[in-house]
């Protein structure tokens, strides 16, 4: 999905949020994500990144750039391993 051929701006802006949570699984009813850091695209996908592997899945990164707005886990790490992906 986000191959090499896409276009991806690494300075839009983007929040990384993170869902309430019970033993590990997303408690959704009503309830919302909340916000965990504020920054660019990349910035934020390198802070999901250093969170520990077993709770990853609870958080999202939210920006504008693509035509979903929510990123996963999963589309962070494939963004992250780009060529092109600024490495700090």
């Amino acid at each position: 999905m986000f191959g090499e051929g896409c276009r991806i701006i690494y300075d839009a802006p983007a929040d990384l949020k993170k869902w309430p949570s019970l033993n590990g699984q997303r408690l959704n009813g009503g309830r919302q994500p909340y916000l965990v850091f504020k920054g660019t695209l990349a910035d934020c996908i390198r802070e999901l990144l250093a969170k520990p592997v077993k709770g990853i899945s609870l958080y999202d990164i939210v920006t504008d750039p693509f035509d979903k707005n929510v990123l996963s886990p999963a589309d962070a790490a494939e963004i992250a391993m780009r060529q092109d992906f600024p490495k700090a």
